[in-house]
């Protein structure tokens, strides 16, 4: 089928293209489509969402209430933006990649296909992120129920990634910990403390996982 053209009535999704399209796309009348932009089928758009110029939402993105993309950049297919995720200008979020949600990514940056952005974090301009990246944002996780809702009401602690950063494929960041300014981190690394600005990190052998202990 050709993309759907998203029509536009004072800069808002108006009712009347919402209901035409529902068969293939749910867009909400509360969300603000720019000029130029491009939804493909089977895409969701929630409430309260901003998405500028020229940008392309390709085919079963999901982007939930909140949410804020900037002019000219592309949603990959199937990917999943959570409440308040902030993309800015010319960027790209990959085919099958989440953000969890209340996080920042600035310009020019692209997180390519699978990979999971934890909810908080931020996210520099012109990063350029590999497939398979991971990040977590719980340093503890207590015994608990972890469906919905949680109980465990564990502290987050996001990652925060800086400008110009580079990161291979199969990185894993843990909480808290911060990628300085324009250094690179080679692929298959697990990050567990702060890298200093400028650096060039590289995974040692592959660790083989053993018992350490005994859990209560």
């Amino acid at each position: 089928k050709k993309p759907v053209y998203v029509a536009r009535k004072n800069n808002k999704a108006s009712i009347s293209v919402a209901l035409v399209m529902s068969l293939i796309n749910f867009i909400s009348e509360k969300a603000k489509i720019g000029k130029n932009t491009v939804v493909l089928n089977f895409v969701y758009v929630g409430d309260d969402v901003e998405i500028g110029d020229n940008v392309k939402i390709e085919h079963g993105a999901k982007i939930y209430e909140g949410c804020i993309i900037g002019s000219n950049s592309i949603i990959g297919a199937n990917a999943v933006l959570r409440p308040n995720t902030q993309i800015g200008e010319h960027s790209i979020f990959g085919s099958l990649s989440v953000c969890v949600g209340d996080t920042r990514i600035g310009d020019w940056t692209t997180i390519h296909d699978n990979c999971h952005v934890t909810s908080g974090m931020t996210i520099g301009n012109s990063v350029f992120i590999a497939p398979m990246f991971t990040s977590a944002n719980t340093p503890k996780m207590s015994k608990g129920k972890f469906g919905y809702p949680n109980t465990t009401h564990d502290p987050r602690n996001p990652p925060i990634i800086e400008d110009g950063v580079r990161i291979g494929e199969r990185v894993s960041l843990a909480p808290g910990v911060r990628i300085g300014k324009y250094s690179l981190i080679d692929m298959e690394c697990l990050i567990t403390k702060d890298i200093p600005p400028y650096s060039h990190v590289r995974a040692d052998k592959s660790i083989v996982g053993r018992v350490i202990g005994k859990i209560d």
